[in-house]
C-alpha cells in the first residue's frame, strides 16, 4: 500500500483502504442523523429555541460529536437551507424538460414548482422569510444566490421584446424574489388565506412576461 492508501495510528499500526472506508460510512451517517435530526427540531421549536446539544441527543450522539461536524446550529441550518435551495433548482430543471417550451408554459411551470416546494418545505420556509425572519440573514443569502439567474432571465426576455423594456433587470429581479418569498411564506403559513390554484395564478399574472403578453 502505498502512503495514500493508509493513515498511521499513534501506536504504529494502520488503518488501510476498508477501514478508512468504514470511517467514512459512519462519519457520513452521523451526519446523516444530525441533519434528519436538525430539520426535524428546527420545524418544531424554530432556530432560536433549537440547541446544539438537543440536535446531537436526538440523532443519538454525544454532544461533542455535533462539533466534528458542524461549527454551529447556524452552520446545520444552512446546510439544510441550502440542500433544500438545491431541490428547488432540481425542480425546476426537471419541469423545464417536461413543459411546452413556450414563455407562458415555461412560467406556469416555474410558480408550480415554487408553491409545490414552498408546501413541502413549509416549516423551513416560516423561519427563512416568514413573520419574525428567524434567519433572516440565511434568507438573504439564498436570495442572493437566485438572484443571477432571475436577472439574467429577465434580461433575455426584456432584450427579445417579451417584458417591458422599460424594467431594470435587477430591480426587477430583486421586486419578484421578494414578492415570491413573502408570498408563499405568507401562504403556507395559513393556506386557508387563499386556494392553491388562485396563488399559482396570481403570481403568474404579476410576472412582467404574463403582463407584457397580455
Amino acid at each position: 500500500m502505498t502512503e495514500i492508501d493508509v493513515i498511521e495510528r499513534r501506536d504504529g499500526s494502520i488503518d488501510g483502504p476498508m477501514e478508512l472506508g468504514a470511517q467514512a460510512r459512519s462519519r457520513a451517517e452521523t451526519r446523516r442523523r444530525l441533519v434528519a435530526a436538525g430539520t426535524e427540531l428546527f420545524a418544531r421549536a424554530g432556530l432560536h429555541r433549537t440547541t446544539s446539544t438537543r440536535i446531537a441527543r436526538a440523532a443519538g450522539v454525544a454532544a461533542g460529536t455535533f462539533y466534528l461536524h458542524f461549527a454551529d446550529k447556524e452552520a446545520l441550518f444552512r446546510e439544510i437551507a441550502f440542500d433544500a435551495l438545491a431541490r428547488l433548482r432540481q425542480r425546476l430543471a426537471e419541469g423545464s424538460q417536461r413543459a411546452a417550451p413556450d414563455l407562458q408554459a415555461q412560467l406556469r411551470m416555474r410558480m408550480e414548482v415554487l408553491v409545490s416546494f414552498a408546501e413541502s418545505e413549509r416549516d423551513l420556509m416560516r423561519i427563512l422569510f416568514g413573520r419574525g425572519h428567524e434567519a433572516a440573514a440565511l434568507g438573504d443569502d439564498l436570495i442572493d444566490e437566485l438572484f443571477p439567474g432571475v436577472e439574467a432571465r429577465l434580461r433575455e426576455r426584456i432584450e427579445s421584446g417579451q417584458a417591458d423594456p422599460g424594467l431594470h433587470p435587477a430591480v426587477a429581479a430583486q421586486s419578484l424574489l421578494a414578492m415570491w418569498t413573502r408570498v408563499v411564506a405568507w401562504w403556507v403559513e395559513d393556506p386557508s388565506r387563499a386556494p392553491r390554484d388562485a396563488v399559482v395564478e396570481t403570481l403568474i399574472r404579476m410576472h412582467p412576461t404574463h403582463l407584457r403578453v397580455r
